[in-house]
């Protein structure tokens, strides 16, 4: 389990991106999504190496990712994957993450 079990569930302000995909996969983006805030865009493309392109950008997705991983943490449904910049849940058939960083 990750030491920093106890870390606060962000602001969606401060989320940079999130990705969805298969559970069970890695979430390098080979089984999902990656999809970024366009305030965060250029923190973005500096964390990953390269430009954070348009249809990368979706602040919906961000909104809708976010709440999602955010209702299954207070519901006590995650891997122990809390923080401090990465907070992930397996809903169904999928894992959600949400990055700050």
């Amino acid at each position: 389990m990750n030491t920093a079990a106890k870390s606060e569930f962000p602001a969606l302000a401060d989320v940079v991106s999130v990705y969805s995909g298969k559970a069970g996969k890695c979430c390098c983006g080979c089984s999902g999504t990656h999809r970024y805030a366009s305030a965060h865009r250029a923190a973005g493309s500096q964390s990953r190496g390269y430009a954070v392109n348009d249809d990368e950008v979706s602040d919906r997705s961000v909104k809708l990712i976010y709440k999602k991983v955010k209702a299954a943490i207070e519901a006590g449904n995650d891997k122990g994957n809390r923080g401090p910049d990465c907070w992930s849940v397996d809903i169904g058939n999928r894992t959600l993450c949400v990055y700050t960083r």
